[in-house]
C-alpha cells in the first residue's frame, strides 16, 4: 500500500521491495523542500539553542518569538499562534469545528480530511478547478468550514487573490469559516499573500509553515494567523510547550534571511522555466505551478504507477498521487530540484520515451 506522504521513508522502500525494486539511494523528488538548503545563520542558531536552551523550559507564551514572526509576516503578535509544524496547526484549527461539516477543495493535501475525521467532522468534496475558473458556487450546506490549499498541493497552482476575496465574501454571508493553508507561500511573490485580509475578514484562518522554504522538515515549525478572538480560543486548547527550542531559535534568525527568500524565488523562476520547456518537448503535460513542485502527466498513460516504478529503477523517487481526490494515480508529483538533479530526471524520462 502506498504511504500517505513523500520522502525516503521505510514504508516507501517496503513498497518498492514488494514490487521487485532493490534497495538503492534515490534522488528524492517526492518531498517539496527548497534545494538551496538551510541558511547557515539558521543552522547556527538551532545548534546553539541545543547547547544553551535545551535544559530550560521555553516561555509558554513564546512572546519574543511571536513578536519576531509577526513582524516577519506583517501582522500583530496577537494574530499569531506558534505550532509544532503545519500539521499541528491544521489539526488544532480543525478542532474548532468538531462534530460539524467541512468542505475541502479537491484535489488537495490529505491531512485536512484526516483532521476532520479525527474531530468527527463530515467531509464534502468541492471542486478546486471550478473555484479556480471562477465557477465555484459556495452554499451554506457545503460546510461550517472550508479548506483551501494555496498554492495548492499537489498541483502547485495558485488561486488568485481576487478569487479568495470572492470566496471569503460568500463564506461570510453563509457564516462559514475559511481555512487557507499557505505552507508554500514563501516561494511566491509577496503581493499574493493574504495576511493583509485578516483585519477585514473574521472568518479567515491562515496556516503556514517554515519547514519547506528553509528545508528543515525535522524541525517542526508552523503557525496560525487569525483574528485575536480565534487565536485566544486556540491558545486555550493548545498543548503547552509544543514548540521546541530549536524551532524557536530558527524564528530568531528569520530577520536575517531575506536574501535567502529572494535568491530562492530567483532560482525557482529560472529553473522551472527551462525544466518546464524540456518536459513539454518530451510530450509530458505539467501543471502551471508557481512553487517548487508540479504534477506531471503522461498522456499515453492512465494509471501512472508504471512510470513511478520506472523512475524508481532509475534512482528517481517521485511522489505517487493515489491518495489525492480527483487524481487517484493519474499523474506523478515531482519536486523542482537543482539543475544537475533535474537533468538526471530528464535523462530518465527520455529513456522512458525511447527505451532503445
Amino acid at each position: 500500500m502506498w504511504p500517505q506522504h513523500g520522502g525516503k521513508t521505510a514504508s516507501i522502500k517496503a513498497v518498492f521491495r514488494n514490487k521487485g525494486i532493490n534497495e538503492k539511494e534515490f534522488i528524492d523528488f517526492s518531498a517539496n523542500l527548497n534545494p538551496l538548503g538551510t541558511p547557515s545563520l539558521i543552522l547556527k542558531a538551532m545548534q546553539e539553542s541545543i547547547v544553551h536552551s535545551s535544559t530550560v523550559y521555553p516561555d509558554p507564551e513564546y512572546s519574543e518569538e511571536r513578536a519576531i514572526l509577526a513582524a516577519f509576516e506583517g501582522v500583530k503578535p496577537e494574530n499569531i499562534l506558534l505550532t509544532n509544524g503545519g500539521a499541528e496547526a491544521i489539526f488544532l484549527v480543525t478542532s474548532l469545528f468538531k462534530n460539524g461539516k467541512a468542505g475541502i477543495f479537491q484535489p488537495s493535501f490529505s491531512e485536512y480530511e484526516r483532521a476532520c475525521r479525527c474531530h468527527d467532522i463530515l467531509v464534502t468534496d468541492l471542486s478546486h478547478e471550478e473555484l479556480k475558473m471562477g465557477n465555484g458556487r459556495i452554499q451554506k450546506e457545503d460546510g461550517d468550514v472550508l479548506f483551501l490549499c494555496r498554492p495548492n498541493n499537489p498541483t502547485g497552482e495558485m488561486i488568485s487573490k481576487e478569487t479568495v476575496l470572492n470566496l471569503l465574501n460568500s463564506a461570510s454571508l453563509n457564516e462559514q469559516a475559511v481555512i487557507i493553508d499557505e505552507a508554500f507561500i514563501h516561494f511566491t511573490e509577496s503581493d499574493e499573500s493574504l495576511e493583509d485580509l485578516l483585519q477585514h475578514y473574521s472568518n479567515l484562518i491562515i496556516v503556514r509553515s517554515l519547514t519547506k522554504i528553509y528545508a528543515v522538515p525535522g524541525i517542526r515549525s508552523g503557525y496560525i494567523l487569525a483574528n485575536d478572538s480565534i487565536i485566544q480560543k486556540l491558545e486555550a486548547i493548545s498543548v503547552p510547550w509544543s514548540v521546541n527550542c530549536a524551532a524557536l531559535a530558527m524564528i530568531h534568525a528569520l530577520p536575517h534571511t531575506y536574501d535567502h527568500l529572494t535568491e530562492t524565488k530567483k532560482w525557482l523562476q529560472a529553473e522551472w522555466k527551462q525544466l518546464r520547456t524540456k518536459l513539454q518537448a518530451l510530450n509530458f503535460i505539467v501543471t502551471k505551478s508557481v512553487v517548487n513542485f508540479y504534477l506531471l502527466n503522461d498522456p499515453l498513460l492512465e494509471n501512472h504507477e508504471p512510470l513511478l516504478l520506472f523512475l524508481a529503477r532509475e534512482g528517481i523517487l517521485a511522489r505517487h498521487t493515489m491518495n489525492f481526490h480527483g487524481i487517484e494515480g493519474c499523474s506523478v508529483r515531482l519536486a523542482i530540484r537543482t539543475r544537475e538533479e533535474n537533468e538526471k530526471l530528464l535523462t530518465a524520462l527520455r529513456k522512458w520515451r525511447d527505451p532503445s
